[in-house]
């Protein structure tokens, strides 16, 4: 052993032993002032023989009290006086989409309703058991439509496992559909396209549109042909708000003729002449129209490429590629639907600044549906009877251009 392993041996039983000092050391120091501190007095100490004074002893507690206090856990016994005593506080609501047979259906309430007349309070002494309980609040609907303004149906499998929802919402006509993929996921809104089986499907009908509200016997059919597609599928499917369908399709269909404005203006070529119709087709076309399908030239906005407006021949007369170019044309008739469109004060805007710029390409007059000339005061007055429609639509929950204004002003 050399001199170097010998210094290291001494000096790692140097450190073990200032370790050993410094952990003495610690020690007494924490014993000191417990021993410092003076004994507790025998006769503080209780005695197993003697029982508490009376103002320490807890109050007796019945099975009553347990009961009617708030926050306090009753544990659960197998005593049958006992069970038959607790109630619980709060009785669990059902789903807010069940319909039971003895639920009244909701009435759809769309025009604002001036509050009640408040006469003075009479001070009555009322004692609390004769205290008016608060209704308690309504959960808000799981649905992701607004159940006021349709009736709906909910399908899923019978296996429990995914089905096809493509056959349904064919079979459904113009309802609006709705999926979720997963048991647990959120409602999407379907998309064939993109979505095949789904775990559940909601079906929602609206109850009026442009053509008048919604016939019982079109109700009834719905639901039939649903029903027999449903046991074709191995599915079942719960239909809801059918009660008094007919009822709310009828007051639906009143306040959608109030608040549907459809400002119209007529672009009449000056002097009595005429279009070519190949010239108004290129005219349109390079200012932001397109010929759709339907016979119409839409008028894209440049932003968004959202249809803004449509325009049709003075007559009401659809376009046809054959039409453009063998007739002319001497007035076009355009329309504006606000309740079909996002920001409509905005959009309304954006159509008469397009009429007067197309007014003096096509050197045209802007006139009325009754031959009067179009100026700044007819289009402010027409411009407040949009404004207080759609505050009015905005009002009974239906926000213009959505999708439910769409279904609803088809």
């Amino acid at each position: 052993m050399n001199a170097l392993q010998i210094g290291l041996i001494a000096v790692g039983a140097l450190v073990v032993a200032v370790l050993f000092l410094w952990q003495w050391w610690q020690s007494r120091r924490l014993r000191q002032p417990a021993q410092a501190a003076p004994p507790a007095s025998p006769s503080a100490m209780p005695r197993d023989d003697q029982s508490p004074p009376a103002s320490l002893r807890p109050a007796p507690v019945h099975v009553d009290d347990l009961a009617n206090a708030p926050g306090t856990r009753v544990e659960p016994t197998m005593n049958v006086d006992v069970a038959e005593v607790w109630t619980p506080r709060a009785t669990p609501a059902p789903a807010p989409h069940v319909v039971s047979e003895t639920e009244p259906d909701f009435a759809v309430v769309l025009s604002p309703v001036s509050p009640p007349t408040v006469a003075e309070p009479e001070h009555h002494e009322i004692s609390p058991a004769a205290a008016p309980v608060a209704p308690r609040p309504k959960l808000l609907s799981e649905w992701p439509f607004d159940e006021r303004l349709h009736v709906h149906a909910s399908v899923v499998s019978l296996s429990g496992g995914p089905f096809d929802a493509a056959p349904f919402v064919s079979a459904a006509g113009r309802a609006l559909a709705w999926v979720r993929l997963f048991r647990q996921s959120p409602w999407e809104t379907f998309d064939p396209a993109n979505v095949g089986s789904v775990q559940q499907l909601a079906l929602a009908l609206p109850l009026a549109s442009r053509a008048g509200p919604i016939e019982p016997q079109d109700m009834d059919e719905w639901r039939f042909v649903l029903t027999e597609l449903a046991h074709a599928q191995g599915c079942e499917a719960h239909f809801h708000g059918f009660r008094d369908g007919p009822e709310r399709a009828a007051e639906l269909d009143s306040f959608l003729a109030a608040v549907d404005i459809i400002p119209v203006a007529y672009l009449v070529k000056k002097d009595g002449g005429h279009w070519l119709g190949t010239r108004l087709r290129g005219t349109l076309e390079a200012n932001g129209f397109r010929l759709q399908s339907d016979g119409r030239f839409a008028y894209h906005e440049v932003e968004s490429d959202a249809v803004i407006f449509h325009t049709v021949d003075g007559f009401e007369r659809p376009f046809t590629p054959e039409r453009l170019r063998t007739e002319n044309f001497t007035a076009l008739r355009c329309t504006l639907e606000p309740v079909r469109l996002k920001q409509p004060l905005v959009r309304f805007d954006m159509y008469r600044q397009s009429l007067r710029a197309l007014a003096k390409l096509l050197d045209a007059d802007l006139k009325t549906s009754e031959g009067d000339v179009l100026d700044d005061a007819q289009f402010a007055a027409t411009r407040d009877e949009v404004k207080i429609a759609m505050d009015g639509l905005v009002n009974a929950g239906i926000e213009p251009g959505s999708d439910t204004a769409r279904s609803l002003f088809y």
